[in-house]
């Protein structure tokens, strides 16, 4: 318990220092402005390293760099410096994470909190305008409180351990991802590809088009493919926003069969227990603003929202359910050297709308609320 208080005062004490991932792009853009190319290019390269939402994006405006500097034939320093490097960085991420959850027939929810370690060492190669990135993760969670929140559904601890190849063009991004799930007992690997291409790209905003697929062997498959616009409103403003469609496929369990079976059987070993594959698709809107105060202070919103139809369920009654899921919030960073230190209040809201029958099984409504703090750094 006093290495955990020892964690929070570590946390808060150096929480008033730490540079954004926004800040350090707003840093080469400043540079950029004053025709200053190489420290432009260190502080695009040095926001793509730390955490956020804009990797993509910026790791775009390094291609476009390197791809002017390689192809540039009366300056040789550029073809020494950027058309072959290796670089080899060590990012992670410590937090501690307090949560509420409650739903339809609960009086007072329940609590619990989550302690996380990731540490994922990985090595750049860049050759003219391709840059490849080998990495490796190592990330563990422990759960407080696990058994008073059910919830959760999981062992008090879990770890995975990653290997991903992410490779860069001047207007092409893939990743493709593999992770190894250790929960107590249980085993499970998840399988991701993730594939992007800029489709336009002006002073102050850009668009690329992104396909997203993951599968895990325990839990649910989905598929998603987004428009992703881009926009600096001014030095300070910016946002990012994705519109698209995801289709999404998970195990649901067949209350039907069970009930049928129940009231009919005459043993135990008749009654049936039978899960089914559902299928979901619906449209997808993710969107986040964040403000720049100061070269220090940097406050961001986010959002996401996806409306689910219910294509194949076990029953035709199962086929008539509609879900919508909502999630917001905030965050507030700051910055020190390459770390990033965030306070960040998030609420996921889940709603369906239920047929008769399945009212009695599936809550309504339900929400769970998380306090987080934590430090992110690359090194």
């Amino acid at each position: 318990m006093k290495s955990l208080f020892g964690l929070v005062l570590l946390v808060l004490a150096t929480a008033l220092f730490a540079e954004t991932q926004e800040e350090a792009y707003y840093r080469a853009m400043k540079a950029e402005e004053a025709g200053d190319i190489t420290a432009a290019l260190k502080a695009f390269e040095e926001a793509a390293a730390l955490p956020g939402e804009y990797t993509e994006e910026i790791q775009g405006i390094i291609r476009d760099y390197k791809a002017a500097l390689g192809s540039s034939s009366d300056d040789s320093t550029h073809s020494t410096d950027f058309d072959n490097s290796w670089e080899f960085h060590v990012s992670g991420e410590v937090g501690l994470w307090g949560m509420h959850y409650k739903e339809t027939g609960m009086d007072e929810g329940e609590m619990g909190g989550n302690l996380m370690l990731i540490v994922n060492p990985y090595v750049d190669y860049t050759a003219g305008a391709w840059t490849h990135t080998f990495a490796a993760n190592v990330q563990g969670n422990y759960f407080l409180n696990n058994d008073n929140m059910s919830v959760l559904d999981t062992n008090d601890w879990n770890m995975s351990f990653g290997l991903e190849y992410t490779l860069f063009s001047r207007s092409l991004f893939l990743d493709v991802g593999y992770d190894f799930i250790i929960e107590g007992d249980e085993l499970s690997s998840l399988f991701s590809v993730i594939v992007g291409k800029d489709l336009y790209r002006a002073d102050s905003w850009r668009l690329n088009l992104m396909g997203i697929a993951i599968y895990q062997t325990s839990g649910p498959m989905s598929c998603a493919l987004n428009l992703n616009p881009t926009i600096n409103f001014s030095d300070k403003l910016k946002g990012v926003f994705y519109l698209g469609v995801k289709f999404e496929a998970d195990s649901l369990f067949d209350y039907k069969a069970y009930e049928e079976s129940y009231l009919t059987a005459t043993t135990s070993e008749e009654i049936v227990f039978r899960e089914y594959y559902g299928k979901w698709f619906g449209p997808l809107f993710r969107t986040k603003l964040f403000y720049k105060f100061n070269d220090k202070l940097t406050i961001s919103g986010f959002a996401k929202m996806f409306y689910g139809f219910m294509l194949d369920g076990p029953d035709a009654e199962y086929e008539k359910v509609r879900r919508f899921n909502i999630t917001y919030g905030a965050q507030v960073s700051w910055k020190y050297w390459k770390m990033n230190y965030y306070l960040e209040l998030e609420r996921n809201c889940w709603r369906r709308s239920l047929p008769d029958f399945y009212k009695k099984y599936l809550r309504e409504r339900s929400a769970m609320t998380q306090l987080k703090l934590g430090v992110k750094w690359d090194i």
